[in-house]
């Protein structure tokens, strides 16, 4: 067991009534019918950095923000994906005073890209401060048998450690205190209903949050599960470590974004992908979520938002991590096994 996970607390246990409660959310979420795109302020000279725009969720997240005249950069692994959905985006938006910039090449579990993907922010951005990040992108594999070049999990590798060290090269351009007591900073972590089939207690597996071991791997669901209860305790332990609220008045915040028709199934049979289609939400949906976190004024560091606009508390044993610094302790051991790749200061 990992030094950072040798003398834990005692955490909550997981309730039955809880696990049911939030998957019928998943399915009949909350309409928010007092926050909507109508509500989301102006973003003229604000600045967006996303993962994963270049469909599903972030395609529309990104098509509601240039509507809002705010100033994007979005981050894709495929150049030539990126930059369709530019060219679709600004047909869509031709009104738009914001602007779009296309940053490619960033595989979140191949570190080294996502190191060089974050100084090419460095580079464009130099002296210009960041007002919302949303770490949107992710991977939702069938498979429990696939890794990284390191031999980590590969939905750990996306879904954790990359967006933890992109997010170490945002942080000059990010940590700055607001201009004013009305602005709004935020980062978002995206998380699932999914958390709810993480490890227990905590979330993760602290013998080895990595599954080095692949025959000590469990079903690629709980594995998902895992990737995703960590993005809770990640939007917390940020606020924790960087002082966020009372240093800058940046909130960090998970979000659920729903159960959405996105690419996130291509990993699946053919009939559980036409399944997903007909029964789930469509991606814009989950752009609404996204984007309560972004803009909802009420929103403290740590909250777990859900579809479409609301704020639940997730499992409990993860919500314990959350209120006794187990999440700070998982946030540190991370950082450690990404420091080779991080900002030398």
């Amino acid at each position: 067991m990992s030094e950072y996970f040798s003398d834990l607390p005692k955490a909550a246990k997981k309730s039955k009534c809880q696990f049911l409660k939030h998957t019928y959310r998943g399915f009949r979420p909350i309409v928010n019918k007092d926050f909507t795109v109508e509500n989301y302020p102006d973003l003229t000279d604000k600045i967006c950095i996303i993962t994963g725009m270049n469909t599903g969720i972030g395609y529309e997240v990104v098509d509601i923000l240039l509507s809002k005249n705010c100033n994007v950069y979005g981050i894709v692994r495929t150049e030539s994906k990126g930059r369709a959905a530019k060219e679709k985006l600004l047909a869509k938006n031709k009104d738009t005073k914001g602007s779009l910039s296309i940053i490619a090449g960033c595989d979140l579990s191949d570190f080294d890209t996502v190191k060089q993907t974050g100084l090419k922010l460095q580079e464009l951005l130099k002296d210009k401060e960041v007002d919302f990040v949303i770490h949107n992108a992710g991977l939702m594999s069938n498979f429990n048998d696939r890794s990284n070049s390191d031999g980590i999990e590969l939905m750990f590798a996306t879904n954790v450690m990359g967006p933890q060290l992109l997010q170490a090269y945002i942080d000059p351009l990010f940590l700055t205190k607001k201009k004013s007591e009305s602005d709004l900073k935020r980062i978002i972590w995206l998380s699932s209903l999914a958390h709810m089939a993480a490890p227990t207690p905590y979330g993760f597996n602290q013998k080895d949050p990595k599954y080095l071991d692949m025959k000590a791997r469990p079903h690629s669901s709980t594995l998902y599960g895992q990737s995703k209860a960590c993005s809770i305790l990640q939007a917390k332990a940020y606020g924790i470590k960087h002082q966020t609220d009372e240093k800058y008045g940046i909130q960090s915040v998970s979000v659920f974004p729903g159960i959405l028709t996105t690419e996130l199934a291509r990993d699946y049979p053919r009939f559980v992908q036409k399944f997903w289609d007909m029964a789930f939400y469509a991606p814009k949906f989950g752009a609404y979520s996204e984007l309560y976190g972004c803009f909802c004024p009420d929103l403290k560091t740590g909250d777990y938002v859900i579809p479409f606009g609301a704020v639940d508390t997730p499992r409990y044993d993860i919500n314990s991590a959350l209120e006794n610094g187990v999440c700070v302790s998982f946030w540190d051991y991370v950082q450690n096994e990404i420091k080779e790749y991080l900002p030398k200061n």
